[in-house]
């Protein structure tokens, strides 16, 4: 957890303590989609990965998350978590960009956790919030995270 900590810190300038929070949220959402397999064993490798995802659970939204699941109740659940997901992100002062970058450290901290194929299956869980976020799939050329234009 330190080591993504840090990475998000270096990547996109956010305080160490909303760089933790925002991780949390990211983790908490990949659970909650896939509580076991590939996401359970991130969560396990990453000393504090669970003591973030308890806190961004404890955490007060403001409201954000009754809003959004009122608004996007007809849309699905896994619709209304992502959306739910993005609304905490932007609560945190998290900007386009900066979300960017913490999809993409948290999917390379996934790689060197858990290897290419567990962190292939992280990907495929994120293909609405990666499109949404403007992180792009992995580049076919050289096999790396490509953020948004």
């Amino acid at each position: 957890m330190e080591e993504l900590s840090r990475r998000v810190v270096e990547t996109t300038s956010l305080e160490p303590s909303i760089a933790k929070a925002a991780i949390g949220h990211v983790l908490r959402f990949l659970r909650d989609e896939v509580p076991e397999g590939h996401v359970a064993e991130f969560i396990d490798k990453m000393p504090g990965a669970r003591e973030a995802v308890a806190a961004a659970q404890a955490a007060s939204d403001g409201g954000v998350t009754q809003a959004i699941e009122g608004m996007t109740s007809f849309m699905g659940h896994g619709r209304a978590d992502l959306n739910i997901l993005v609304g905490k992100l932007a609560n945190l002062g998290l900007t386009q960009e900066q979300s960017e970058r913490l999809i993409e450290e948290t999917l390379l901290r996934a790689n060197a956790l858990i290897g290419e194929e567990g962190a292939a299956k992280i990907r495929a869980m994120l293909p609405a919030l990666a499109e949404r976020s403007g992180v792009k799939p992995k580049s076919e050329s050289t096999g790396e995270m490509r953020p948004g234009l």
